[in-house]
């Protein structure tokens, strides 16, 4: 065993020192900024690596023990004065610039750290602050001209300094995430001043005084809205809020809505290949409460914009009554999340309005089984048969759990027992 101790020790070499510094400093890039400054103690020759890499990420959490609290005073300072020394230092430009905080800091500093970035053309910049009930970002942030992608957390602080102009040529990703735009014009010069956007997502995102939300994006192709406006503040009584898609180059469009008073009206999109749609009925929590008849019209709208979709996962918990379906010529997949107070019929014409459809996948435990238990409803029954009938039938449809299994088990027993009823 010595023997083999000492070979290894003879052998040991320091390949990563052996690198060539600017890959080394790229390396680093990949690293929190509080370890790649930690390196300098290495050698003379780690001293001054750090101050060459192209991404710095700041995170107010890793100056934080597990015995100390998140509000001592004196872990602000620290990662003020770090965050502080390590711009100071740092001689390169900066391809990232990630910048969390948990805790509350004054807006003149973290404006001033962000600034900074700005100035060394930063093309990703990624902010999670607080500093607040409101913010005010540096106006060079909305018109940089390196910047491609954008995100932005504020933990629900008013967004009330949009200027008049926004440039943004050259921001393809933008996301943000809790922040309540104080109007309608706030939030759409925003999104008017990104030309080339290709991906947004938007989570609870708009304000009290917000009625209509324009994306007109020419380029985009991903679209994320959770559009539960308000988070966790009730809305205004009579609030009703209007989000208008002109995306004619979208791919992919998820949807979870929480808010029945909010609806869309989306231009067709000719070339969708999947769409998620969650809408859940949330009346009960907060002061408002949606008729089935607006909730329909809400859902027509939306599906109809969506109609030449060829992957539709479809989910929501709402009172949805004489929604007229359009057709889906293109879809070959559906999938049916959690699906609560709907009725039969609109399932029923669901299915027989998309005839190219495939493949059904359903959340194991919750539509096949109603249909199973409630047999004795007429609708219910034709929507049973329909399923069967398509089983083993020219259209050749396969039912899948959401998992990806296809029927056994239970399942199993269930689809032989119905069969064998549906040829009889």
């Amino acid at each position: 065993m010595g023997s083999i101790l000492e070979v290894s020790e003879e052998t040991y070499e320091d390949r990563i020192s052996n690198l060539p510094n600017s890959l080394i400093a790229q390396i680093l890039s990949y690293l929190p900024t509080k370890y790649a400054v930690a390196t300098s103690v290495l050698s003379t020759r780690w001293k001054q690596l750090w101050t060459s890499i192209t991404s710095l990420d700041f995170d107010d959490m890793l100056t934080s023990c597990p015995q100390n609290k998140s509000t001592d005073p004196s872990l602000q300072r620290s990662f003020t004065s770090f965050v502080g020394r390590v711009l100071l230092h740092h001689v390169s430009c900066v391809q990232r610039f990630r910048l969390k905080c948990s805790r509350s800091y004054k807006a003149s500093l973290v404006n001033g750290w962000i600034a900074d970035a700005l100035l060394r053309n930063v093309r990703e910049l990624d902010l999670s602050i607080w500093m607040g009930h409101s913010t005010k970002l540096p106006q060079d942030l909305f018109t940089c001209r390196t910047l491609v992608v954008l995100k932005l957390d504020t933990y629900y602080c008013d967004m009330n300094n949009v200027p008049t102009l926004v440039s943004l040529p050259s921001l393809r990703i933008l996301h943000l995430k809790g922040i309540r735009f104080v109007d309608d014009d706030s939030i759409n010069r925003f999104l008017f001043g990104c030309p080339v956007l290709e991906e947004l997502s938007m989570r609870r995102c708009v304000g009290g005084n917000v009625s209509v939300i324009k994306i007109v994006a020419p380029m985009l192709t991903s679209l994320f809205m959770n559009d539960n406006l308000f988070g966790y503040i009730s809305p205004p009584h009579g609030f009703e809020c209007k989000i208008v898609l002109n995306t004619p180059a979208l791919l992919y469009l998820t949807i979870s809505s929480s808010e029945t008073n909010g609806f869309y009206l989306v231009e067709s999109l000719h070339h969708l290949i999947r769409a998620d749609i969650f809408l859940y009925d949330t009346s009960g929590m907060v002061s408002i409460v949606t008729d089935g008849s607006a909730i329909s019209k809400a859902l027509t709208d939306l599906l109809e914009g969506i109609s030449n979709v060829q992957f539709l996962h479809l989910g929501f918990s709402m009172e949805v009554r004489d929604c007229q379906l359009p057709k889906f010529p293109n879809m070959t997949c559906l999938e049916l999340g959690d699906i609560h107070d709907v009725e039969w019929k609109f399932l029923l014409e669901l299915l027989k309005n998309s005839p190219r459809l495939e493949t059904l996948v359903f959340k194991e435990g919750t539509v096949l089984e109603m249909i199973v238990m409630c047999l004795q409803d007429c609708v219910g029954v034709q929507l049973g048969i329909f399923l069967l009938a398509c089983s083993f039938t020219s259209r050749k449809l396969k039912f899948l759990t959401s998992v990806g299994r296809k029927k056994s088990g239970r399942w199993g027993t269930i689809f032989y027992k119905m069969q064998r009823f549906w040829r009889r």
